[in-house]
């Protein structure tokens, strides 16, 4: 199990009165760099044009903007940044992190994510389809970024988008017989495609990520739930025979006595920002997406439902619903904290460590058994 970091780039991640809402460059970067020294596996970068916690007035940072500064003042810890197909098309995603993979010197990640919020493709001038359309559009985007880094991957494919000049209607250049005749590198390094995730939980997520993601990343749900979507998805991956990871959201709080933990999480839900809540409420239901339907007040305080992944509580009992997340089937948990600065640190010696090195025990005890 790997270790992560949502990068504040919202503000505060809760829809709380008493949470900070403006996001800081220099905090993110901040929490970088202290993610790297505390032994953080990678940092996540969510992409939103509008802020998605606060609402639109609220400024964001650019995910990408942040990635490639950090890719140059870390050294180890992996980087995954978010894009909403369409609003970048795949050739200037794969020339960015073509770019950021040679900064950082080190892989860095894809996660796809379909955007649920209608306003922010409208004022990004993008075309907002239904859900079911906007999956096919991410689908085709991953095979674009594919057959760019490797096109003897989909020659067929590739050479259709050619012909259709999907990348720039009009230039003439993708069309052009001579281009049809080669396969394209585009002076991309086939070594710097990157690892996808694919962000969601419907039948369209599962099977987008079985057929060409690595990691499929869900929002934090009931542990039944979570072993269903964890074994369809590993079904449907089967069928193609690959294995694929699966990440979930988690908002976490760890203390050092129990009660603590209940009453920070019990002003959290007292301090709600309603108003906000029901905005994004209004926005949700227009989206199409199953995810958001019925999610309750609490949940709702928490951009992801991750109060509902359990990691909440004293430091024993964290890490012993790490395990439970474990046996379940999780591979990655994806962190946020009220302060990152202020609540990594404990969460990493107090949990993680101990928790590792449980599972370093058991893995050597195995063949013993």
């Amino acid at each position: 199990m790997t270790f992560g970091i949502w990068l504040p780039v919202y503000g505060g991640w809760l829809r709380s009165l008493d949470i900070p809402a403006e996001p800081d460059v220099a905090s993110c970067v901040a929490v970088a760099q202290q993610a790297e020294a505390l032994g953080f596996d990678f940092l996540y970068a969510s992409e939103n044009l509008l802020n998605c916690i606060h609402g639109p007035s609220t400024n964001v940072i650019d995910a990408w903007s942040l990635l490639s500064a950090i890719a140059g003042s870390t050294s180890r810890i992996g980087l995954c940044g978010a894009v909403k197909p369409g609003f970048r098309s795949p050739l200037l995603v794969a020339r960015m992190i073509d770019t950021i993979t040679r900064i950082a010197r080190r892989p860095v990640s894809l996660n796809v994510v379909c955007g649920w919020w209608q306003d922010e493709f409208h004022l990004a001038d993008v075309d907002w389809l239904d859900h079911g359309r906007r999956y096919d559009r991410a689908e085709e985007f991953l095979r674009t970024i594919n057959c760019l880094f490797d096109p003897e991957i989909d020659r067929s494919f590739f050479n259709s988008l050619l012909e259709e000049e999907a990348f720039h209607q009009g230039s003439g250049i993708y069309g052009s017989p001579a281009a049809k005749d080669r396969p394209h590198t585009f002076g991309l390094s086939k070594k710097n495609c990157p690892a996808i995730w694919i962000a969601g939980q419907s039948s369209r997520a599962v099977s987008m990520t079985a057929a060409w993601g690595d990691c499929l990343f869900i929002n934090g749900m009931s542990d039944s739930a979570l072993s269903g979507k964890i074994a369809e998805a590993r079904q449907v991956a089967g069928r193609w025979g690959r294995d694929i990871d699966m990440a979930v959201n988690a908002y976490v709080i760890a203390t050092e006595e129990p009660d603590q933990a209940v009453r920070r999480r019990e002003k959290v839900v007292q301090d709600r920002n309603d108003a906000t809540i029901a905005y994004f409420r209004e926005i949700m239901s227009q989206s199409g997406a199953s995810t958001w339907c019925g999610l309750s007040d609490e949940e709702m305080v928490d951009s992801n439902a991750g109060f509902n992944a359990g990691l909440i509580g004293s430091f024993d009992e964290i890490r012993r619903r790490l395990s439970q997340l474990r046996e379940i089937g999780i591979n990655r948990v994806v962190c946020q904290f009220d302060d990152p600065m202020r609540d990594a640190g404990p969460f990493m010696k107090r949990v993680v460590e101990p928790f590792q090195a449980d599972c370093a025990a058991e893995a050597e005890a195995e063949p013993a058994r």
